[in-house]
């Protein structure tokens, strides 16, 4: 064996001891644990929050809690206040106290504002303008005159708030077109046209013995913007299509003791055959009187605007009330004798347990109870399109007139199709005897009225 070999088993061995001495590994020997890096720890999760309320709220999410407010301006008090009577505060209470006892509008209560005005022009803007600073703002009002109409009709524009309005004026409605003010009834040039076309139509039938073939008519009406109201131009110019004459316009003072001799002499010296009175109240009683005192009743067709046809000149004329027998009205509303028609129904069981004297069965309690329940229909129908949150003036408009005709119970509508804002259907109904008692008689069912808007200014 070589050297090298040598040396090199040599080495081997002694690597072996080495080896040996040192110890290999014990197979029963624990082996140490190995480090490692400890997991980490996972953070806990986050709790979910829960999901907020909705930002709009639409009928089908309920508005339990929350309030909506009807605003009402009127003549409470002062001269004219007798005019309207005390029936339609009644009829607001009596309507919105039902409305919430059914669970109000989408869950919500109606609250009813009613400020008092006396019908007076300053007090209607100043009302207003306190209003519709209110927190949330009105998005409609409803008045009842000409003087409000005329008055708030610049203010409700640009304010863009629905003015329910009785005052039913030409201007107030059709100046701007696409306008807020909405009549509850026909124009009165709209109605005193109806009435020229009725008389034209049934002038054999109507006309008194001593009369001829010509329609000859006069009208009287207040020195104010109502009393104005039916002879426009434009219902001019629909006597002068229908072959009638249209003396110029009487006019009487706003006064309780304003004279009607002498308006109704000279209309019956200028060859009048029809009198047709833009008024109400205590005047028309005033104006049926003074044709039976003059001798002159029976030798007219005596009627006039909606406003004029009413149980308050029956109870202005006392004793006398048979006196008011064979007047003529534009009538644009169903009345307490339509016992068949649910919505009288309804507001002849409200009117009886409210308790009311019987003079207050007239129209304007009628008017307000069916208009409160339109009114709600249209709210709600502005709340399932836009949101309880989005309910202004402008979105109120918008479904109103989505919903275009709407009917209050039934009793009346109110139109805002297009570019209408005011309704064009009407009855002629005469005051006669029936079955012992003093009815108001329907001689000619609805009918659509002449269109006498004026021009877009």
């Amino acid at each position: 064996m070589s050297k090298k070999i040598f040396a090199l088993l040599s080495l081997l061995v002694v690597a072996s001891l080495l080896l040996a001495a040192c110890g290999g590994p014990d197979e029963n020997e624990t082996p140490e644990p190995v480090a490692t890096e400890a997991p980490e720890e996972t953070e806990e999760p986050e709790e979910t929050e829960a999901p907020e309320e909705p930002s709009v709220r639409y009928c089908e999410d309920g508005l339990e809690g929350e309030t909506i407010t009807y605003y009402s301006q009127a003549g409470v008090t002062g001269p004219l206040s007798t005019i309207l009577g005390t029936g339609f505060i009644g009829a607001l209470n009596d309507s919105i106290a039902e409305i919430n006892a059914a669970g109000g509008i989408c869950g919500a209560t109606v609250e009813l504002v009613l400020n008092d005005t006396q019908y007076d022009a300053e007090q209607e803007v100043a009302i207003y303008q306190q209003v519709r600073e209110d927190d949330p703002p009105p998005f409609s009002i409803a008045t009842y005159s000409s003087t409000a109409s005329v008055v708030l009709s610049p203010f409700v524009n640009e304010d863009k708030i629905v003015n329910f309005a009785a005052g039913l004026n030409a201007k107030a409605a059709y100046v701007p077109r696409n306008g807020y003010t909405v009549g509850i009834a026909p124009i009165y040039s709209d109605q005193f046209a109806g009435f020229l076309t009725f008389l034209s139509n049934n002038w054999d039938d109507v006309k008194p013995e001593v009369a001829g073939d010509d329609i000859v008519v006069g009208v009287i009406g207040w020195d104010h913007p109502f009393g104005e109201g039916a002879t426009t131009t434009e219902a001019l110019a629909v006597a002068d299509s229908l072959g009638i004459t249209v003396l110029p316009l009487e006019k009487h003072p706003l006064t309780a003791d304003a004279d009607m001799v002498v308006p109704l002499q000279s209309l019956a010296q200028q060859g009048a055959n029809v009198i047709y009175y833009q008024g109400l109240g205590p005047w028309t009683a005033a104006v049926i009187g003074t044709l039976h005192g003059m001798e002159m009743w029976d030798t007219m067709v005596v009627g006039g605007v909606n406003w004029a046809f009413n149980t308050d000149v029956l109870a202005q004329l006392g004793e006398s009330a048979p006196a008011m027998i064979g007047f003529y009205g534009v009538f644009p509303w169903l009345w307490w004798n339509d016992t068949d028609a649910p919505g009288i129904q309804q507001a002849l069981a409200a009117f009886e347990a409210g308790g009311y004297a019987e003079t207050d069965k007239a129209i304007s309690y009628l008017m307000s109870y069916a208009g409160v329940y339109a009114w709600a229909d249209i709210v709600e129908h502005t709340i399932n399109m836009v949101g309880f949150e989005n309910l202004t003036g402008e979105t109120f408009m918008a479904a109103f007139q989505d919903l275009g005709l709407v009917s209050a119970l039934g009793i009346y509508n109110m139109d805002v199709r297009g570019e209408n804002r005011a309704p064009n259907m009407a009855q002629i109904r005469q005051v006669q005897f029936v079955d012992g008692e003093i009815q108001f008689v329907v001689i000619q069912d609805f009918t659509e009225l002449p269109d006498t808007r004026p021009p877009e200014e």
